[in-house]
């Protein structure tokens, strides 16, 4: 659901990856409307939920989009950077963890509710 509900291609997990923090992040905040009594089908909710996730979906499609045209160019120096992009991932660890930590679970795209805290 989450691949399709941002139209990104299934590389690496990232549309469901988003729709994890999607869902994560409107369950927030409709908990923390429903126990002020606010209409969770607000425009103000829906707005806030936009604003919360638009700059990891946006951070997301872009970087997922540019590694599925990589793929598919014949561009050679391209192909090479993208080649020694995953060859410095395959062979430095640290890199590796970064990166598979940073498109799993983002710092600055994080729930509440991912991260283990209470609403």
């Amino acid at each position: 659901m989450g691949e399709a509900g941002h139209v990104i291609p299934p590389i690496g997990a990232q549309g469901l990856n988003l729709g994890l923090r999607d869902a994560a992040t409107i369950g927030e905040l409709v908990a923390v409307a429903h126990r002020q009594g606010h209409d969770p089908g607000a425009d103000e909710l829906t707005s806030r939920y936009a604003q919360m996730r638009r700059a990891d979906v946006t951070s997301r499609t872009l970087a997922v989009d540019l590694l599925n045209r990589s793929l598919l160019s014949e561009f050679l120096p391209l192909q090479g950077a993208r080649g020694l992009g995953l060859t410095l991932l395959q062979h430095i660890g640290p890199l590796r963890r970064a990166a598979m930590r940073e498109g799993v679970a983002p710092a600055a795209a994080q729930p509440r509710l991912m991260r283990g805290e209470r609403l």
